[in-house]
């Protein structure tokens, strides 16, 4: 055997090898997302309202809450930074909870569809755009997370509730099938 070839077989397995590894790992974390998420008791169903709930989220990392912590006396730099630490993590956990209570809405509002008239057949391309919508707005403030870890941006996160209450407020509006049938 040739040296290329060999090296060209050796690159090939490492990278099978380095596929399988990711594979696992994330197969792994998908795990222990979901059994963290399945010991949860709090449904999106249980909210009177996701503004309420919500609503801790637009002060977490609030510039001036932060300034104002950050002055206080007896406040060392170091302990200061894992304040804020913590912060940007609890927003992180309040962000994979508005993703989660999105995706029960929508598996909630599909599942309706499924018994929806031809008629309420559009019902499926105006979810869609509320999906996309979602999504980039849900990139958008992942991106200005980072930025903010930097300290360059502020978070905006009403867009996202928001669209939380205006696709649920969509879904309590919506007959069911049932009634609909009567």
């Amino acid at each position: 055997m040739s040296t290329p070839l060999i090296l060209t077989v050796l690159c090939a397995l490492a990278l099978i090898g380095f596929f399988l590894c990711l594979s696992l790992y994330s197969r792994r974390r998908a795990n222990a997302f979901s059994e963290e998420n399945s010991s949860c008791d709090v449904t999106g169903a249980d909210r009177e309202s996701f503004t309420e709930y919500y609503r801790p989220m637009t002060r977490i990392l609030d510039p001036r809450e932060l300034e104002a912590s950050r002055s206080m006396s007896g406040v060392s730099p170091a302990d200061f930074a894992k304040f804020r630490a913590a912060r940007i993590v609890a927003f992180r956990s309040y962000l994979n909870e508005m993703r989660l209570d999105f995706n029960r809405i929508e598996f909630k509002m599909r599942y309706l569809m499924l018994a929806a008239s031809q008629h309420e057949a559009e019902l499926v391309v105006s979810l869609n755009r509320v999906k996309s919508s979602f999504q980039i707005q849900m990139l958008r403030v992942e991106f200005q997370l980072v930025l903010f870890r930097f300290g360059w941006a502020a978070i905006e996160i009403e867009p996202l509730v928001a669209m939380l209450e205006q696709l649920e407020s969509s879904l309590v509006r919506r007959p069911s099938a049932s009634a609909a049938a009567a």
